[in-house]
């Protein structure tokens, strides 16, 4: 076998397989120079291994993300679409039953008061109408 070379880390790290490990074994038994230098990769592992932990300095790594307010504003405002849109699919079946009658709908109107009941912010616990209103 030539001198193993880049197989003495993995020899050291358990990394090959038993023929390998074998070849490798036996080829440190009888070359000195191989064998130093298996030792010496040995002892600077248990070296590092040895060091203590230590918390890198602040700013050192990326800060972790933070979910930001426009995303929930994006949530809720979708949300607000999605409910406006089962109002008007309501709205649309209830006057489908009406017949002939004519039906005046002021759809500004109607979105404003729905509006005015949609919880914009998690937070808001009482809905507040418009002025003078409920």
């Amino acid at each position: 076998m030539n001198h193993p070379g880049d197989l003495i880390s993995a020899y050291l790290d358990g990394e090959l397989s038993a023929a390998e490990h074998g070849e490798v074994a036996a080829h440190l038994s009888a070359c000195g120079e191989c064998r130093a230098e298996a030792e010496a990769a040995a002892a600077g592992r248990a070296a590092l291994r040895g060091l203590p932990v230590v918390e890198p300095p602040p700013g050192v790594l990326p800060a972790p993300a933070v979910p930001t307010a426009p995303r929930r504003r994006r949530r809720v405002a979708a949300w607000a679409a999605s409910a406006a849109a089962a109002v008007a699919v309501v709205a649309g079946i209830a006057l489908a039953g009406t017949g002939d009658r004519a039906v005046t709908m002021d759809l500004d109107t109607l979105a404003e008061r729905h509006t005015a009941r949609v919880v914009v912010d998690p937070g808001i616990s009482t809905l507040r109408g418009p002025a003078g209103g409920p």
